[in-house]
């Protein structure tokens, strides 16, 4: 996930390296981590020793604190990022401009990670931007813009590995809050969650930093077809104890069957939540999206719809993820991509029938949907199964349960819902949908169309 000089270089693939020196592939993981109602039990502890039992009397995820914990970052507090109502959805680069600034916003982006050189302060500020970057006039300290610092991308990706964390570790003290008062921020390549990487390796680059991410864009990519001297390329993704710590079920694979479905982005979240618990950190973490297909659609690429890019990104915040950054940009060369963009918000707002323009208003509708229920999302969650074949986070906020919900797995059909003991409203409010369903006996069924379809349900206590 880089831009140089104009040029986008698309990273995150598994093999990557492996291409890079000629396609050799290193050989395949010993014993995955595996997945068991014992090791279900142990992180139900573990998050129910982290945190008080309350309101619902059930163990809670391990937590980092929500929106306050941004307020241990001077900057960031100063610029509100410590308020219940703001959920962080950053754009990787942006063509930083007034008329830019206006439409962005009105797709609900609230930080940019990178701009142009030249981009200002003073606008940024005046449209009340974050950044992650230091722009042009920027206060040393007091300022409203610079939340954070991007010190590198995919680092794990280009270096070998006691280069990389030397690399890191430099660039951590050189920005560390103390410094700053700024939090510091850097994304990995999908491989850090492999077995071609020891946790060792994971948790050392994952220390060097505040907030983590990797992308792997497993929705357009063509690796989820690959194989390698027989076996899928996907399956050297670890297997997480548990999918969705929330919904306490046994983890899930990432698998070739669902590889290309939005349950993917939360199966990587999970993951990242494994290198959390292994460094006994609870950091944020954040899903990376891509907007449009790093590749357009052709030599095994595809183009996500607007359904899968929201569905992708739900899936992210029902696995915990405290934040989205969403990639914008495909290859400039017109033999790579038949829908080349430098940034697909610019181009959508220059040209309403450009190639990527319906899911940039797919990317506004759930991000703002998402920051309707920022007050939510930044409650701790509670831990609880709903069921077979359901993917869930659970919330309590003013009084109500929220259930944010997908079917498991990139599945679909019916599923129904056993609400916890505490929870004893008999109307659920499907949000956002205009609609409401029956609860009788402390149970709720709803439909799921397809692997895209997501619910958010409100019960009262």
């Amino acid at each position: 996930m880089r831009r140089r000089h104009g040029l986008v270089t698309i990273g995150g693939a598994l093999v990557a390296a492996a291409i890079a020196s000629g396609g050799a592939v290193a050989a395949a993981p010993a014993a995955p981590v595996e997945a068991s109602e014992a090791s279900m039990a142990r992180v139900a502890g573990e998050a129910s020793a982290a945190g008080t039992r309350s309101v619902l009397h059930l163990p809670r995820v391990p937590w980092e604190g929500g929106s306050a914990y941004w307020s241990r970052f001077p900057e960031a507090h100063r610029a509100g990022w410590d308020r219940a109502s703001f959920f962080p959805t950053v754009l990787w680069y942006g063509s930083c401009n007034p008329d830019q600034y206006v439409f962005d916003k009105a797709h609900g982006i609230n930080t940019y990670a990178q701009c142009n050189p030249e981009t200002t302060y003073d606008g940024l500020a005046a449209a009340r931007m974050s950044t992650l970057f230091t722009p042009q006039g920027q206060p040393a300290r007091g300022g409203r813009v610079q939340v954070g610092t991007l010190l590198d991308d995919e680092v794990d990706g280009r270096y070998e590995v006691e280069e990389g964390l030397a690399h890191m570790r430099a660039l951590a003290r050189q920005y560390d809050v103390a410094r700053t008062g700024r939090f510091t921020y850097a994304n990995w390549t999908g491989s850090i969650l492999t077995g071609d990487r020891s946790m060792k390796v994971s948790t050392d680059y994952y220390d060097t930093v505040d907030v983590n991410s990797v992308d792997a864009y497993l929705l357009s990519v063509p690796q989820c077809d690959w194989t390698y001297d027989g076996q899928w390329v996907g399956s050297r993704y670890r297997v997480p104890a548990v999918s969705s710590w929330s919904s306490g079920h046994v983890g899930l694979p990432i698998s070739q069957t669902s590889c290309r479905t939005p349950s993917s982005y939360g199966k990587l979240i999970d993951l990242q939540l494994e290198v959390n618990r292994a460094r006994g950190q609870r950091g944020p973490l954040w899903g990376v999206h891509e907007v449009i297909s790093t590749g357009g659609s052709v030599n095994g690429y595809r183009q996500p719809t607007g359904a899968q890019v929201k569905a992708a990104a739900m899936n992210s915040v029902i696995h915990e993820a405290r934040g989205l950054m969403w990639f914008s940009q495909a290859p400039d060369q017109a033999d790579v991509s038949d829908c080349v963009s430098g940034d697909a918000f610019r181009d959508a707002r220059v040209d309403p029938s450009s190639c990527g323009a319906a899911n940039v208003a797919a990317v506004g509708e759930i991000n703002h949907f998402l920051q309707s229920l920022a007050p939510v999302i930044n409650t701790r969650s509670f831990v609880w199964s709903f069921g077979p074949g359901t993917d869930t986070m659970l919330k309590v906020h003013r009084g109500a349960a929220y259930v944010f919900a997908m079917a498991q797995d990139g599945g679909h059909g019916t599923r129904t819902f056993t609400l916890p003991p505490g929870v004893t409203g008999r109307r659920v409010v499907v949000v956002g949908e205009n609609r409401t369903l029956p609860a009788r006996g402390h149970t709720f069924t709803d439909t799921f169309a397809d692997e895209t379809a997501y619910h958010v349900y409100r019960v009262q206590l």
